[in-house]
């Protein structure tokens, strides 16, 4: 089988370029009812805050007192077990 030009064609490589998304840096706070109440947006030069301040300010310190408790409980259980055993 031979090679002729039909077979040797010159074919440009396609160009394509894939930008990656802009990540959303935003944290937003919902009540007990599923609302948003409020969001810091970290996406631009600086930090800023829209909604309602006081509500969403009493959803985060919330959250992080649950999320505090429960490392204490865990590291309560943790150190209370490896104490136990010895």
């Amino acid at each position: 089988m031979s090679e002729g030009p039909e077979c040797q064609q010159n074919h440009a490589p396609a160009t394509f370029s894939i930008g990656t998304p802009k990540p959303n840096h935003n944290i937003t706070f919902h009540n007990a009812n599923g609302e948003e109440v409020g969001v810091l947006d970290f996406n631009g030069p600086g930090l800023a805050f829209e909604g309602n301040a006081e509500e969403s300010a009493i959803v985060f310190i919330t959250w992080v007192g649950k999320m505090f408790k429960q490392r204490l409980d865990d590291e309560y259980q943790r150190g209370f077990k490896e104490g136990k055993n010895q």
